[in-house]
């Protein structure tokens, strides 16, 4: 197995494939999962979509091979069942939920004041499900600092309240469950090491597993925002010298062969 790394937690939107882009698995990228797939390794998509819309980007996407395991809205692990279908593994799920169903309820007064500054803003939407906020959509990052920047603000009032930032979308959530923490549950549920796993993301959404808690061998693709290039650096991963796809490829070939990372 390529240098020991037995499992690969990958981003999907803007790790795996472009935007703009077709969403399909560039030749590259198909040959080094096929690779690793082939030599018995196991391949995790930790993405902040939805359980269907994720499902809808693997069809597109028509990698060679499937992954084995789904961690979608950053936080709940999903494996396949024996019918192809996907499943929660282990309880990790029914206590995710539970305790954000806790900590929404306490953070209703945040919630209520949010629902004031999105109404009078018009370049800020709010997203809710189930009569409860769930994220915003700002028209562009800039609005998304600025965002940010009110969370931050509020969310010391409530313990455990926190959030997931991808571009200008933006999820509320506990500040116990993400993309890192959700890593290592899988890692504990499949037996496989910190020092057999192999984690890439490009944006702020994936650092919690990228500085190297969850994953001692880490790295991103050319496209990553500053924030990601320094944590991968500070985690002595690899900074891909091409985009997307293609610096996905790169990066697991440089994995596989062994090469330092002071190469990049």
């Amino acid at each position: 197995m390529a240098a020991g790394i037995r499992l690969i937690s990958t981003d999907f939107d803007g790790t795996l494939v472009g935007h703009p882009s077709d969403g399909r698995c560039v030749p590259s990228l198909a040959r080094a999962l096929a690779e690793f797939k082939a030599s018995g390794g196991l391949w995790a998509i930790n993405t902040g979509r939805s359980l269907p819309h994720i499902i809808e980007g693997i069809a597109i996407l028509d990698a060679p091979v499937q992954p084995d395991f789904l961690v979608t809205h950053e936080q709940e692990i999903h494996h396949r069942g024996s019918a192809g279908e996907w499943r929660d593994f282990g309880d990790w799920n029914a206590v995710c939920r539970a305790r954000h169903t806790e900590l929404f309820r306490r953070a209703a007064p945040i919630f209520q004041r949010v629902r004031s500054l999105v109404s009078a803003a018009a370049d800020v939407t709010l997203i809710e499900e189930k009569d409860r906020p769930t994220g915003l959509i700002t028209t562009d990052e800039l609005v998304m600092d600025r965002v940010v920047a009110g969370i931050e603000a509020m969310r010391s009032t409530v313990p455990g309240f926190h959030y997931q930032r991808n571009t200008i979308y933006l999820r509320f959530c506990h500040a116990d469950y993400h993309k890192g923490s959700a890593l290592g549950e899988l890692c504990r549920l499949t037996g496989v090491s910190r020092d057999e796993t192999f984690a890439i993301g490009d944006h702020f959404n994936d650092l919690s597993m990228l500085d190297g808690r969850y994953a001692r061998n880490v790295a991103c693709p050319a496209n990553a925002i500053p924030e990601v290039r320094a944590a991968v650096t500070a985690a002595g991963g690899r900074i891909a010298d091409a985009p997307f796809g293609e610096g996905t490829a790169r990066a697991l070939d440089a994995v596989a062969q062994k090469k330092p990372a002071v190469a990049w």
